[in-house]
């Protein structure tokens, strides 16, 4: 191969477990959670090897023929440290009284957090936005909108390596009075060192691929690259929904029906290996960022005349 190819509320205020399992509440954004189906997850653009006829519009049609050829590589990459990103905000009847609550509420978050050992230069406040607050006020049969407030909000970040200290943040977020664990970001070493190393591994299996295809008395010709794509997945993009429940039938018609709350909850489910020509690293036990490496390449197979068409005569008239 040429160089040229080279290229919620978060669950009673509990981490899922002390591995860090973590999808914090923009899980619930992905469309389906809310009812408990299989929420809308991103996936790599998988494709596969194609052939393509290039036909001349000539009198001797000529048919040139290309294969396409694909290497997908998937690994996964140890997490260095990890960033919970918490949602404050605070109303008030005027700013500089919803600014000072929040500035409390932030002083017992960093107090407790100090208790654990994480450092301030470990911890940002992102503002995100102050506004007015309507609400209506009813008078006769008049609903009259106006002010009723200010709101200022902020987001909280918090940087640690042990997973299992997010047991301890969340706690002492909630005693601070701050319920709303937005993400938690899985943070890993350099990924271009990744790229080059998945991007290596794909050509090794394109270089497997030319070689059964010759087996097979093709002959391949590399063209051109047609795509080179690489991607890291954060665990958080990695989480479906279920509901685990069996119920009987009755007939609507004649009963009014009173449903239960189902419970749902959500699970880390990685790429599947079983697409991927070659997996480096699988996940193990602790959920972790995946990266996918995939090449795909054209080929020139043959150039050959199917058909001549025979030269008619004149008719005489």
């Amino acid at each position: 191969m040429r160089k040229s190819f080279c290229l919620f509320l978060f669950v009673s205020l509990c981490s899922i477990t002390a591995l860090a399992q973590v999808s914090g509440n923009r899980v619930y954004e992905n469309q389906g959670a809310q009812q408990g189906a299989q929420v809308q997850r991103r996936y790599p653009g998988y494709g596969g090897a194609t052939t393509e006829q290039v036909i001349s519009e000539q009198e001797n049609l000529l048919v040139t023929t290309y294969q396409f050829i694909e290497a997908k590589v998937l690994t996964s990459v140890e997490t260095k440290e990890y960033v919970a990103v918490f949602g404050m905000a605070q109303e008030a009847d005027s700013l500089p009284k919803a600014s000072k609550k929040l500035q409390e509420q932030i002083a017992a978050f960093q107090s407790g957090l100090g208790a654990l050992g994480i450092r301030p230069e470990d911890t940002y406040l992102d503002f995100i936005t102050q506004n007015r607050v309507y609400d209506y006020q009813v008078k006769g049969s008049t609903a009259r909108e106006k002010v009723s407030g200010f709101q200022v909000k902020e987001n909280f970040f918090v940087r640690y390596k042990d997973p299992r200290l997010l047991d301890q943040i969340t706690p002492i977020a909630a005693q601070a009075g701050i319920f709303d664990l937005i993400k938690v970001d899985y943070v890993t070493s350099d990924l271009n060192a990744v790229r080059a190393q998945l991007a290596e591994e794909a050509m090794k299996v394109l270089k497997q691929k030319e070689e059964s295809y010759t087996k097979l008395g093709l002959k391949l010709q590399p063209v051109t690259v047609m795509a080179e794509n690489f991607d890291a997945f954060q665990p958080s993009e990695a989480y479906n929904s279920y509901k685990a429940y069996e119920t009987g039938n009755v007939d609507e018609e004649n009963y009014r029906v009173v449903e239960r709350r189902k419970n749902s909850t959500f699970f880390f489910e990685p790429l599947n290996p079983g697409q991927f020509d070659k997996v480096l690293n699988p996940v193990g036990l602790q959920p972790q960022v995946q990266c996918t490496f995939i090449l795909r390449v054209k080929y020139f197979v043959d150039r050959h005349e199917t058909i001549v068409r025979p030269v008619q005569p004149d008719k005489k008239p």
